[in-house]
């Protein structure tokens, strides 16, 4: 079965963090699975040189998180080069269920889903299916 090289999932809550960290494993959908609580840190990891390596092609990224929410770190990532940005795709994964987030994040051409906390198996198969036919 073809895999993702790299999914990262941007969350402050280390509980959601363990519980789609087992999600993905059992789906044995991707090589690698690094953690970020924030915007910011996420931010960080993708401008570090060593992590090209391991350069995401999945990010599921939370709304509400401290520093920098989901929403601050779309506008700072589509500040990043083109290339750097190239082949991921950014599904946000959230517990907010308010239509002018849901509406806010689909304007965005950045965002290719709106998920409602916790991920399952099938949308996690459908997104990295996408992932790997499309791109």
């Amino acid at each position: 079965m073809k895999k993702c090289n790299c999914i990262l999932l941007v969350d402050d809550s280390l509980s959601t963090n363990i519980y789609h960290k087992k999600i993905i494993e059992k789906a044995e959908i991707t090589n690698h699975i690094r953690i970020t609580s924030d915007g910011l840190e996420a931010l960080n990891y993708l401008n570090d040189e060593k992590a090209q390596n391991i350069k995401p092609d999945i990010i599921f990224l939370d709304i509400n998180m401290p520093k920098m929410d989901g929403f601050e770190f779309l506008e700072e990532y589509a500040k990043l080069p083109k290339l750097m940005r190239k082949d991921i795709i950014i599904v946000l994964l959230t517990t907010s269920n308010w239509s002018k987030d849901r509406v806010k994040a689909t304007e965005t051409k950045l965002v290719y889903d709106y998920i409602e906390k916790p991920l399952d198996k099938e949308d996690l198969i459908r997104i990295s299916n996408y992932y790997l036919e499309e791109l």
